[in-house]
């Protein structure tokens, strides 16, 4: 059984390039995402955000995550 779900939209942006020419990232993490809502809506959101970011935007993720817990008889 799942208990305490918690969603977070994660949007990773550009900042710039290593030594060795590899994008170097930062993550703008938005927690307190209803779980319950869909893939498509949630990538909706997170792509009208990406537009307002002065970096470009490499992705846009969604992490969810919950406690999970044995139903005990």
């Amino acid at each position: 059984m799942r208990h305490e779900q918690k969603t977070t939209l994660k949007i990773t942006r550009i900042v710039g390039t290593t030594s060795s020419g590899k994008d170097s990232y930062s993550y703008l993490n938005l927690p307190h995402v209803n779980p319950e809502i869909a893939d498509d809506d949630l990538l909706e959101i997170g792509t009208m955000l990406a537009k307002l970011q002065a970096l470009p935007v490499a992705s846009i993720g969604r992490t969810d995550a919950c406690l999970l817990a044995q139903e005990h008889d």
